[in-house]
């Protein structure tokens, strides 16, 4: 073998340039496996995952009339998970979840032949639901002209890591509690009952389809700005359901014949029922959370931790009154323009629903 390298020297170079290019791969990747472009988390880290939770503000009958928070985000059990919206995620993002330990060779194999050397932009993602994960907890940084390749790289070593930590239905929870949707939305159940007014152990098979949807890109998928690209998407959901085995040919067909239909419910702090309410609360909540401290140690966050703060608020009285002190003020503000004339104003639209 020796002398036939020997007689033929340009075998011998493309050895050594071969062999050249694996060590510089491997100590590429030992630089980013052992930190030398960021400490990437450990073992003990991810076992210990905590994300920012919006805090809850509940009415008296436990109603949801507000929310607190940095990133909108309430998460949820593995078993409030409809079956629908499990397999609806698993069809559309990573077909092989169950089979995988993270990383789907096959679907990088497919990429990279199709993508790269047949230039076909219709091979789809290698990316599998466990490094979306990776992503979405940690983020991405800018590490310059090797950047996309170093967080890739960094993604499936953590995502390696989070296979051999949790079970599979656990990096599904994972995943649903931390994936963004639309509209500044942080997890499946802030999702669902920002879009359909629902918790998520009640959305139905095409609402599910939406959100899982939406996924692909949450601004140009969004239903509330664009309700008809959103639908086409939810079908696109259906139908890769039907395609694995998750539905019939029939109930993909019923499903896509229905209207999207959303119940929007922004929480926003100075919008919807009870706004100065929601603000005393706020006030007050604060000042006791500033008198204590949780088991680490630290004061609570109102933003970031994730309370349930219940109320005394009557939601039924509390709509009845302000319908009625609205259509007052109108009333008045009526009486005032007939005396004064039209261009004296007095109340805005605005200042009315804000009363």
């Amino acid at each position: 073998m020796l002398n036939k390298i020997k007689k033929f020297p340009k075998i011998k170079w493309a050895l050594i340039i071969l062999l050249s290019l694996f060590a510089l791969f491997f100590l590429f990747f030992a630089s980013i496996y052992f930190g030398a472009w960021g400490q990437l988390p450990s073992s003990t880290e991810l076992k210990e995952l905590k994300q920012n939770r919006a805090t809850e503000v509940l009415a008296k009958n436990g109603d949801l009339i507000g929310k607190f928070y940095v990133f909108d985000r309430q998460p949820i059990t593995y078993k409030e998970l409809p079956t629908h919206l499990i397999n609806a995620l698993v069809a559309t993002e990573d077909a092989r979840f169950f089979e995988h330990d993270g990383i789907d060779n096959r679907s990088l194999l497919r990429v990279v032949f199709k993508s790269i050397l047949l230039q076909d932009d219709s091979a789809g993602g290698g990316s599998t639901i466990s490094l979306q994960l990776a992503k979405n907890i940690y983020g991405r940084k800018d590490y310059g002209a090797l950047g996309i390749v170093v967080n890739k790289f960094q993604e499936a070593i953590i995502a390696k890591r989070l296979e051999d930590i949790y079970s599979k239905e656990e990096i599904i929870r994972l995943y649903f509690n931390t994936v963004p949707f639309s509209d500044n939305t942080f997890g499946i159940e802030s999702a669902s009952m920002k879009f359909f007014g629902k918790h998520t152990s009640e959305i139905n098979l095409e609402e599910a389809a939406v959100l899982v949807g939406t996924l692909k890109a949450s601004h140009s998928y969004n239903p509330r700005i664009f309700p008809e690209r959103s639908r086409l998407r939810r079908d696109v959901v259906l139908e890769q359901m039907g395609k694995y085995g998750y539905l019939t040919e029939e109930e993909v067909q019923e499903a896509k014949q229905l209207e999207l239909v959303l119940n929007y419910k922004n929480y926003s702090h100075d919008k919807g029922l009870a706004p100065y309410f929601r603000e005393q609360v706020r006030k007050d909540v604060s000042k006791i959370l500033d008198t204590l401290k949780n088991k680490d140690g630290k004061k609570f966050n109102i933003y970031r931790d994730g309370l349930s703060v219940h109320t005394t608020l009557d939601v039924k009285m509390q709509t009845l009154a302000e319908e009625a002190l609205k259509g007052h003020l109108q009333n008045l503000q009526k009486q005032h323009e007939d005396a004064w004339g039209s261009a004296a104003p007095w109340l805005t639209n605005r200042e009315i629903v804000m009363l």
